[in-house]
């Protein structure tokens, strides 16, 4: 509509009053057409409304009737059984979480509910996080009603109790007892031997085919019982099914433990700040020539060199030690693994006393050192006795001595090898993981990188922040399959308040269940 002011229109003139009176009049029109569009727009809303809402019922009515055709209400139980079955976590237990399977399949619908419920297989394995004092009448009530649906099934049951423990868990392990005939894979963990006295009514024929147990938290003290004694307090670690064990070090005499050691297989003593001593743990193997893993934090002492203290390990493939003080050169000696695959070794100290067991190890496979930093030049040679290994895990930045500073031209040396070594070093080097790592740069791993075609994973975790991008000079091979993953110094450190989790004290497994590497370093 043109106006008769427009010449006056979004200035600052002042109207006199007979425009005034003009623009009154003149506005008389538009505002009654605006009153009729007003009218109009709500007319139209409500039929706008009116059609969203016969829209929304319809799509509801198709979909409704969609749903009746859906492929997946067409499955068979089986298949659906199938599926429930690939939702279960791999390598732990199943946490007591609606977020989590199976409880959360059970929420779907009433179907899926009901055949949950009547598949075994999905409570076979539970872990139980102890909650607090209040919670505890009905976490025993939920594990016993867990456990009743799993039928005949052999069990995996991991009880993990927090540090700060100060309540009684004996009629929740009371529950767990009365399903004993069934145990398969057990794991305790308390913070106090007394939280395992509910255990002490259990016999060998309770448990009859209970093939690992970890009983982990506690340490050997004076309360703890003497492991001449330790038959009747848990006589059923007596068991000959009893093929894997891990229990803490520090037992004044882990030999009188009353296990049928000629039947293990896989063996832990570690935890806590406790120790085993060198000719402890050679009479220990001597008892268990079957044993295909074998976890210790040793402790140094004397060994007896006669021949008879030689230890033939045929079967032993895995080995982890522990110790503060790099002391035992003597008892790796004693010790004959020829299929040795996998050594980890850590230390407070720089030596590397197991390469005397090297000699005999000729299959190799994995190296993983963690604790202190080690001198370049024992590792160079240590990494010249073993040309089978692919795997290479050090939790440390080697040093030069006598300085003791890092070596940021280490890793490059693996590619030039030593003189005694013909080639470079770790020929068939296909996975590497470095940690902690500090003076070595972007561009000298980069280079280390390129120079190995044979490499398919490469981890780093570096002690700095980044000095430039190696990724897009290495996105080739990455697209051929190279894993690449690096980590960087993060200042920012943010404090966590601790909360209750249903998946706290919860431990990953391998088929066995038994202790393993803190990443997925040896898979």
């Amino acid at each position: 509509m043109e106006s008769p002011f427009k010449d006056i229109l979004y200035t600052n003139i002042a109207p006199s009053d007979s425009q005034c009176q003009t623009i009154r009049g003149f506005l008389v029109a538009p505002r009654e057409e605006i009153s009729a569009l007003t009218d109009e727009i709500v007319s139209t809303q409500a039929l706008l409304e009116a059609l969203t809402q016969r829209r929304a019922a319809l799509e509801e009515l198709v979909s409704a009737h969609l749903a009746l055709v859906s492929p997946i209400r067409r499955l068979p139980a089986d298949v659906i059984q199938e599926i429930f079955v690939a939702c279960l976590p791999s390598g732990q237990n199943s946490v007591m979480s609606e977020q989590d399977a199976p409880l959360l399949l059970c929420h779907i619908c009433r179907a899926w509910r009901s055949l949950a419920f009547c598949m075994p297989r999905l409570w076979a394995a539970l872990h139980v996080a102890v909650p607090s004092k209040d919670d505890m009448p009905a976490m025993n009530e939920a594990v016993n009603g867990w456990l009743s649906r799993s039928g005949i099934l052999p069990l995996s049951i991991s009880v993990g109790a927090p540090r700060r423990f100060e309540y009684d868990v004996s009629t929740l392990l009371q529950t767990l007892i009365s399903f004993s005939p069934r145990w398969k894979h057990i794991r305790f963990m308390f913070p106090i031997y007394d939280s395992f006295s509910p255990l002490a009514s259990l016999s060998p024929a309770d448990v009859p085919i209970l093939k690992t147990l970890a009983l982990k938290g506690f340490h050997w003290n004076a309360s703890t019982p003497d492991p001449g004694t330790l038959s009747n307090h848990l006589g059923f670690i007596g068991t000959a099914s009893l093929r894997s064990v891990s229990i803490p070090a520090g037992a004044p005499d882990s030999t009188l433990i009353p296990f049928r050691w000629e039947h293990l297989r896989q063996l832990s003593f570690r935890g806590g700040a406790a120790f085993i001593a060198a000719d402890v743990a050679l009479t220990i193997l001597q008892k268990c020539p079957l044993l295909e893993m074998l976890s210790f934090s040793l402790r140094a002492g004397n060994v007896s060199p006669a021949p008879a203290t030689l230890c033939h390990m045929e079967y032993l493939r895995d080995l982890y030690v522990f110790e503060r003080v790099p002391q035992t050169s003597d008892f790796f000696a004693h010790i004959i693994a020829p299929n040795l695959a996998h050594l980890e070794y850590a230390s407070l100290g720089s030596d590397l006393p197991f390469t005397p067991m090297l000699s005999s190890s000729r299959f190799l496979d994995g190296l993983c050192l963690k604790g202190s930093r080690v001198p370049v030049t024992s590792l160079l040679d240590t990494l010249a006795l073993i040309p089978t290994i692919r795997r290479l895990l050090l939790r440390n930045e080697p040093v030069i001595l006598p300085a003791r500073t890092q070596d940021p031209l280490f890793i490059s040396l693996l590619n030039r090898g030593t003189p005694e070594a013909a080639g470079i070093l770790c020929p068939n080097l296909e996975r590497i993981e470095l940690v902690n790592f500090h003076a070595m740069s972007d561009k000298t791993l980069l280079e280390f990188v390129q120079a190995r075609p044979r490499l398919s994973n490469v981890r780093v975790r570096f002690h700095r922040v980044r000095e430039i991008d190696i990724i897009p000079p290495l996105q080739p091979v990455i697209d051929e399959g190279l894993e690449v993953s690096l980590h960087y110094q993060d200042r920012a450190r943010r404090l966590r308040m601790r909360v209750y989790s249903p998946s706290e004290a919860l431990e990953r497994h391998d088929a066995d269940w038994m202790p393993s590497p803190p990443s997925d370093f040896w898979s």
